[in-house]
């Protein structure tokens, strides 16, 4: 948005983009919501912002009537958290989806919008992964690749095999003969919720979340304490090793992992893949600083994207890898989960 656009939605009271942007009164030190029901100031004396913390780093306070400080009255950022809910549950069913999504009650572009500044990701390229991450479970498990696109909600078999190589590195075929050769795998439960370890006989091919939506890893982390964590039976000595360094993880006896890790996907994913395994235990890199340590400052979206489909959580961090404001962006086990695990590495280093 510019300026001009959201002085109009200030003029307007527009609740709609409450939480997209934020406005300063220079001759009052108050910053507020665009829907803020105010007197309407002056133009020359609005200044604008993208964030609370930017509005209260230049020396503004929150207003006491519409209170911008606090979450609970940001629609734009539950408008997102539904978003999100609605394509992890509906991501197989077109219809329903559609619908959903229509009765959200806003434009597509100003959903986009507040979605992308949430999860640093738009809700189209968030469904292409989650639905591309649920054909990589199936086919995993065996099915056909007609079956799992569409049982992952693609009713086009190019647009599937598209998106499928785009974001694994190869086709559906060459992934499901990988996952039919060799390959042992468990269950360990964590503080952020089931994990599910994927290995073949020579390297660590995946740890994903198994069985509980991101959203119940918060709680998860208060009811599990770390030198109570269970492990199902395995198969594979890889598979064990994992499992016993993951438990030493969460029980803050192990900073760094001593496993082979091969994860399948394109070779600039591979790349950021690598250079995340650069981040040291308790720190903390922006997108822009992995573009730069990737070799590409100006590829943080591109980035941002490889960093979203990692397959290995936490032996490869990407839940160190923060937005440059400082925000939590989207983890493939939840935000909550991502906060738990920095929250626990600064513990730990403290």
């Amino acid at each position: 948005m510019n300026e001009d656009e959201m002085w109009q939605a200030v003029r307007d009271c527009d609740a709609a983009f409450d939480g997209t942007f934020f406005y300063g009164v220079k001759t009052t030190g108050i910053y507020c919501r665009p829907s803020c029901k105010s007197k309407l100031p002056k133009r020359e004396n609005v200044v604008f912002f993208q964030t609370r913390e930017e509005a209260e780093k230049a020396g503004f306070r929150p207003c006491k009537r519409c209170r911008p400080d606090l979450l609970q009255y940001d629609p734009a950022l539950e408008l997102s958290e539904r978003t999100k809910e609605l394509l992890d549950q509906h991501f197989s069913d077109r219809i329903r989806l559609g619908r959903d999504m229509k009765g959200m009650g806003v434009s597509r572009k100003h959903l986009t919008q507040i979605f992308k500044q949430k999860y640093d990701i738009t809700p189209s390229e968030y469904l292409t992964q989650v639905r591309i991450a649920a054909a990589r479970q199936l086919l995993q498990d065996g099915s056909d690749i007609p079956d799992a696109a569409g049982m992952a909600g693609y009713e086009n078999l190019s647009e599937f095999y598209d998106h499928f190589r785009r974001l694994s590195g190869m086709t559906p075929a060459r992934y499901r003969q990988i996952f039919a050769d060799n390959i042992s795998r468990s269950i360990l439960d964590t503080p952020i919720g089931p994990l599910r370890i994927i290995a073949s006989q020579d390297a660590i091919l995946g740890v994903e979340q198994a069985g509980r939506e991101a959203s119940d890893a918060g709680a998860q982390a208060e009811k599990i304490p770390a030198d109570r964590i269970l492990s199902g039976d395995a198969s594979g000595e890889l598979v064990k090793d994992c499992k016993a360094q993951l438990s030493e993880y969460f029980a803050g006896q192990r900073r760094a992992f001593d496993l082979p890790v091969s994860p399948e996907g394109t070779d600039f994913q591979k790349n950021v893949w690598k250079h995340l395994q650069d981040i040291p235990y308790g720190e903390t890199r922006t997108y822009g600083e992995l573009a730069a340590m990737a070799g590409n400052q100006k590829a943080s979206r591109a980035v941002g994207m490889a960093n979203h489909c990692n397959p290995i959580l936490i032996v490869i961090p990407c839940h160190r890898v923060i937005g440059a404001d400082g925000s939590l962006t989207g983890y493939a086990a939840g935000i909550e989960a991502k906060k738990f695990l920095l929250s626990m590495e600064k513990r730990t280093t403290a």
